[in-house]
Formats: structure tokens, C-alpha cells, sequence
């Protein structure tokens, strides 16, 4: 074999081991996502302060806009009509149309004079922690999610409003690990195991 061939895949193994052993010390180069909905409010208390400050019975379309519930130009409100509002308040085998608010009833029962505002605020980080190593070459992967989100609907009848509610996550923080013993291998052997059955031609 001609000198300087069988050098080649020499470098290149310990390029490779190099960088692994780098890797496996640097959780930094390893990817993150996140995913946001716009809105008015950059948290979940602000989000919630405004909420609070909607009065039922004496807060106008105009009040919802100040802060921040704007159906024209705020970012993801959704405008609910009398229907949707029947679809979502629906009665149930458990919960009986006596078992809903006053308010609500009363406001569907107005039918085109009532109306809903729906927002749902979020903000979503996941990242990659552990070992770069492991991460990269498929053997352990943990993903780290972390944010809040937020969740109001407000009813209207004749462009006051008459019914709120809310619910949301100040702090949402999960973990999952993913654990392949083959790491890169663990792919091939689902792809033998088709091929021995016929799945893979």
C-alpha cells in the first residue's frame, strides 16, 4: 500500500476522537428552541395584573384595549361570537346548563349582542443539557423545557363586560431523558429487523 493511504484514516479516527472528547465537556454547542406567542405582556404577572384589572359589569370594549385585549390590533386575540361561546359553554352529561354562570347564560341568550375575547400568551425554551458526547452520537439525550403561559377569556354583552375567567403556568419546568444503549447502532438495528421481515427492500 502506497505511503501516505494508510495515514489518512489514522487522522481521521483521532480527528474525530478529538473532537468528541471536546465535545463531551462543552454542553453549549448543543441546540435550543423557543417558541413564543406574541402579546402585550412579556410574563405571566403581567399577563395576570391586566386580567385583574377587568371588571365585570363596568370595564367597556375601550377598557379590554387599554390593557391590552384588543381585538383590532392586539397580537393573537381571538373574537369568539355568540356560537362559538354556545360550542364552548355547551352543557355536558356533567355539567348542566343551570350549573353555568348567570352571566354567561344570560349573554348567549342575547345572541349577536354577545361576544368573546380568547388570548393565550406563551412563552417555551427547550434546551439540550448533559453531555455533548452522549448527545451528539445519539447514546443520551436530555431535554430541558422551561416558561409560562397564560390563558383569559372575557365575555361582552353590548360591549361591557360581564363574565371572566383564567388559567395558565407562572413556571412550566420539565425534563425528559432519551436513552439509547446502541446510540448511533440503535437505528440500524430497526432497520435490519424491517429488512428481515420485508419492510426495507
Amino acid at each position: 500500500m502506497p505511503a501516505g493511504r494508510s495515514s489518512l484514516p489514522t487522522r481521521t479516527i483521532a480527528a474525530a476522537l478529538l473532537g468528541a472528547v471536546t465535545l463531551s465537556g462543552c454542553a453549549g454547542v448543543l441546540p435550543r428552541s423557543m417558541e413564543t406567542t406574541q402579546s402585550p405582556w412579556d410574563s405571566f404577572t403581567t399577563a395576570k395584573d391586566a386580567f385583574d384589572k377587568i371588571a365585570a359589569g363596568s370595564t367597556t370594549l375601550e377598557g379590554l384595549r387599554k390593557l391590552g385585549f384588543d381585538p383590532d390590533t392586539g397580537t393573537n386575540v381571538r373574537v369568539l361570537s355568540y356560537l362559538d361561546l354556545q360550542q364552548r359553554f355547551m352543557p355536558t352529561q356533567s355539567v348542566t346548563r343551570a350549573d353555568l354562570d348567570p352571566s354567561v347564560r344570560a349573554c348567549i341568550e342575547q345572541h349577536d349582542a354577545c361576544s368573546g375575547l380568547e388570548v393565550k400568551p406563551q412563552v417555551t425554551e427547550r434546551r439540550r443539557v448533559g453531555n455533548a458526547f452522549l448527545d451528539v452520537f445519539e447514546f443520551q439525550r436530555e431535554t430541558v423545557t422551561t416558561g409560562w403561559s397564560f390563558y383569559a377569556l372575557v365575555l361582552l354583552q353590548d360591549d361591557t363586560v360581564v363574565y371572566k375567567t383564567w388559567s395558565g403556568a407562572p413556571n412550566i419546568q420539565s425534563r425528559q431523558k432519551e436513552t439509547n444503549p446502541l446510540g448511533p447502532l440503535q437505528d440500524l438495528g430497526g432497520f435490519a429487523a424491517d429488512r428481515a421481515q420485508g419492510a426495507v427492500p
